[in-house]
């Protein structure tokens, strides 16, 4: 069983207390993109079941599986991922692969990002996924598409939801790790 350091009322696993705010590595990074694209596959795969259901209900006797070409299922694909994406960047910093991960992107002053800019990077993430290992080489673990939009993705355990781009940080603020 592993350990797990306490932090006020907050839990976290073992040598994470003090990584806690730091810039994300690439192992961490990739971790977490791993996750999403297994997460992505899973609901595209669930989504083309559900789909064929309809179409087996609507026609049982002339019930055909639907055979989309790979510019569709490139497409449909694509669009669902920055979907996912900008939703969970723009609502809590993180999808389910950074939450697993402990990850959470944020934007200059260290905010969630609005929904344009979330928009705007999960685009380019679709686009050039390959920029997104530039954080192997830069000094500041930055990503390409983290250079371009001003983001960063840092370590993170807490429940909290960063405060939105423009709000007043709480009174109790660590510019490092969020509300304390």
């Amino acid at each position: 069983m592993s350990k797990a350091a306490v932090s006020g009322t907050t839990v976290f696993p073992a040598g994470a207390a003090e990584r806690q705010g730091m810039l994300a590595g690439i192992v961490s990074r990739v971790g977490a993109m791993v996750i999403d694209f297994a997460y992505a596959v899973v609901f595209l795969g669930a989504a083309y079941v559900a789909y064929a259901g309809f179409r087996f209900m609507r026609d049982a006797r002339g019930f055909t599986w639907p055979q989309p070409t790979f510019q569709q299922s490139l497409t449909i694909g694509a669009t669902v991922v920055v979907l996912m994406l900008t939703i969970s960047w723009s609502t809590t910093g993180r999808t389910m692969g950074m939450r697993l991960m402990g990850l959470r992107l944020l934007g200059r002053r260290r905010e969630r990002i609005g929904t344009v800019l979330a928009f705007a990077r999960a685009l380019a993430c679709v686009v050039f996924p390959l920029g997104l290992f530039w954080s192997a080489v830069s000094r500041r673990n930055a990503s390409v598409q983290d250079l371009i939009f001003g983001t960063s993705v840092v370590y993170d355990w807490r429940m909290h939801v960063p405060a939105a781009a423009g709000a007043e940080p709480p009174a109790t603020y660590d510019t490092r790790s969020g509300p304390v």
